[in-house]
């Protein structure tokens, strides 16, 4: 261990360098402050109107930022529209800009525009959407969501957020090629045992690598590696430049590109996969109860309904009930984790009284204050069943609870 100069902490010697270069930068909160210290608080203007129908997330959201009178840094007024095209909701005060922004990423990292694994996507090319500047729109929304609404994409591979931070990329693995036909040429050339065979496989190669920029000769079995993984590289990143170059430029959208470029390290959970899973301590810290009086009549209902509650939620962490704790988060918010900066304001959980809201036995929530309304009810299977109901009913492809 050694201790760094600049914070006095101890550091593992193995990544004393790392630390040391880090160590100056602030920190993630204090750049995305800044960052949201942009924003326009005041009326959002009719151009940042955006109109959803949950099946066309997606190209409601290019449609809206497509716009050409579209200010980012003005509030946004999110509208989900149902099939009657009728508004389900009321203001936006925050919660359905956040359900607009978490189904719009689902769909995104779904989309033609990007291919991989689930929770390491690269660049896909879509020739049309180059000459359309969709990928330039694609980054401005993802730097629109990230800081009015702190959802993250959190699906970027290690190479594309290495090529938007203008950080070095790895050597491409040839299983990071998507086109099945393509991997098995530049695969038959790394396999190759003898010159000979390696030149054949370059002959059945020459077409793609002509259209790549790369070499079709080989002069000795030693160059063999080099030009796959040059090939490899050129298929990866260099095919899909122009659309890597859009998705920065955008990026630059409220100055997220820069910070990204200056604070790499900092910034990266943001895009990559990673971070600890929500749990049920998370969920139990987020919310501040609404009590009554204590000793009151009022106040030992309230204390049995937060027993059955937090005991529900230990359920729910342990898998054994068919929800998840991002389904409770998402019905609470909109969002299916907890934002970098946390909620604007502080989450809360009342009680619905039946002297003060009548007869209502179904837990309620209003995703733009972040307060969860839960019913009194003196069974707990009786509690769970409703709990249970509400969150898949409103969290599974149907509509949020209307907001107050």
């Amino acid at each position: 261990m050694q201790e760094c100069f600049t914070c006095k902490n101890n550091i593992m010697l193995t990544r004393l360098a790392e630390h040391i270069a880090t160590c100056k930068w602030p920190d993630l909160e204090t750049i995305l402050r800044k960052l949201e210290n942009q924003l326009d608080a005041g009326p959002p203007p009719f151009s940042n109107y955006i109109n959803v129908m949950r099946d066309t997330v997606l190209s409601s959201a290019m449609r809206a930022f497509g716009r050409q009178n579209f200010s980012p840094e003005k509030r946004l007024n999110v509208v989900f529209v149902d099939t009657e095209n009728t508004g389900e909701g009321a203001v936006d005060d925050g919660g359905p800009t956040r359900e607009f922004f978490r189904l719009m990423l689902v769909e995104l990292k779904n989309s033609q525009y990007f291919c991989g694994p689930e929770e390491g996507k690269n660049l896909a090319l879509a020739s049309r959407a180059v000459q359309a500047g969709d990928y330039r729109v694609i980054g401005q929304m993802l730097a629109v969501s990230i800081i009015h609404a702190g959802i993250t994409p959190s699906f970027f591979s290690e190479r594309l957020y290495n090529i938007i931070s203008h950080c070095p990329t790895p050597s491409v693995d040839i299983e990071e090629i998507e086109d099945w036909e393509v991997k098995q040429i530049f695969q038959k050339i790394k396999n190759a045992e003898t010159l000979e065979g390696a030149q054949e496989a370059m002959i059945e190669a020459s077409g793609i690598l002509a259209l790549l920029g790369c070499s079709t000769h080989l002069r000795c079995l030693n160059e063999r590696d080099a030009l796959v993984e040059e090939a490899a590289r050129a298929y990866v990143e260099g095919r899909v430049k122009e659309a890597t170059e859009q998705l920065t430029e955008g990026l630059k959208t409220l100055g997220l590109g820069d910070a990204v470029k200056a604070y790499p390290q900092r910034l990266k959970p943001l895009f990559i996969s990673g971070s600890k899973p929500l749990d049920v301590d998370d969920i139990l810290k987020l919310f501040t109860m609404d009590f009554s009086r204590p000793g009151s009549n009022r106040r030992r209902l309230e204390n049995q309904t937060v027993m059955f509650w937090r005991d529900w939620l230990v359920e729910v962490g342990e898998s054994s009930r068919p929800v998840t704790l991002e389904q409770i988060l998402i019905f609470a918010s909109g969002a299916d984790r907890i934002p970098p900066l946390g909620f604007p304001c502080k989450p809360t959980i009342q009680f619905l009284h039946p002297e003060d809201f009548g007869m209502r036995i179904f837990p309620e929530a209003n995703t733009c204050d972040v307060s969860l309304r839960l019913p009194l009810h003196a069974r707990r299977d009786r509690c769970d069943e409703l709990l249970k109901a509400t969150v898949e009913a409103l969290c599974g492809g149907g509509a949020l609870m209307p907001q107050d």
